[in-house]
């Protein structure tokens, strides 16, 4: 499997930092990124500038036009980072170092006065170089198609990629439903029949002879008793109704659809024979 070195140069401090931490988040390993400026130590990694050749061993080959860029731009104060990663997470890595606005190799050449051809044929302002898997360095500083040959190699390749639908399930809250029990107070009446008792005192006289005695001189009490009914209340209680919460499930079967991308080859030969003249 091909690896690439991806290449940005970044003016300050803080675009390399955010840099370095996007990639981090997106579990681009941490002993893959590589920061390179002309610090301090404990900044970032230090390059003596009479080093020419440290890029050689880094990406592998003779120094370049690129490379003059980069140690022209570590001269002036940039930062330059690099990131080792498979072909097929080139992009994404590409993606997330040109979101931090890396300078253009192009046009930081051109600020430099560097005339010489360039072998970077990417317009983008990072660029990437192919690393085989038993080399510590990479092919040169170009950036090329992915799998493209190197110098002397007799072989290629170019990987395809293919997208697999994939299905799960969540559960969606579709709402509730509550039942609450609270008091309600109905004003209610019932008529009842109720006595009252109410004592007369009447005095009438009394015609004819009655003999009196000696014992009708004598003191007498006699009394009676008044009673009224009044209404006594009292209240029984007693279950009426039972209100119950039930929850059915049913199944059913839905279809989705989407699509899935996938890569393919066209296949051309072209042909390098001279045309036959015609007589």
């Amino acid at each position: 499997m091909t690896d690439e070195t991806i290449v940005a140069i970044f003016d300050t401090d803080a675009q390399a930092d955010a840099a370095v931490r996007d990639l981090k988040a997106a579990n681009v390993p941490a002993d893959a990124i590589s920061r390179h400026a002309r610090k301090a130590p404990g900044t970032a990694a230090a390059i003596p500038a009479q080093e020419t050749g440290f890029w050689a061993s880094l990406f592998g080959g003779d120094p370049d036009h690129d490379n003059a860029v980069y140690d022209r731009s570590l001269d002036s104060g940039s930062t330059v980072v690099t990131v080792r990663t498979p072909a097929q997470h080139a992009t994404m890595v590409s993606e997330i170092l040109e979101r931090h606005g890396p300078a253009d190799i192009d046009e930081r050449a051109s600020a430099y006065g560097l005339s010489g051809t360039t072998t970077s044929t990417a317009t983008s302002p990072v660029t990437a170089a192919p690393v085989t898997p038993t080399r510590e360095g990479a092919a040169g500083m170009a950036a090329v198609n992915e799998g493209s040959n190197a110098v002397g190699s007799g072989s290629g390749s170019i990987q395809l990629s293919e997208e697999q639908l994939q299905v799960g399930k969540r559960a969606v809250n579709r709402g509730t439903t509550r039942v609450r029990r609270f008091v309600v107070e109905t004003p209610v009446e019932e008529q009842v029949s109720l006595r009252d008792e109410t004592v007369t005192v009447e005095r009438r006289a009394v015609t004819g002879d009655h003999p009196v005695g000696e014992a009708d001189f004598t003191e007498k009490t006699i009394e009676m008793t008044e009673t009224d009914e009044e209404a006594v209340v009292g209240k029984t209680a007693r279950v009426t109704e039972e209100v119950v919460l039930r929850k059915d499930a049913t199944e059913r079967v839905e279809t989705v659809r989407d699509t899935v991308r996938r890569e393919d080859v066209e296949i051309e030969k072209i042909s390098t024979a001279p045309p036959v003249a015609k007589t």
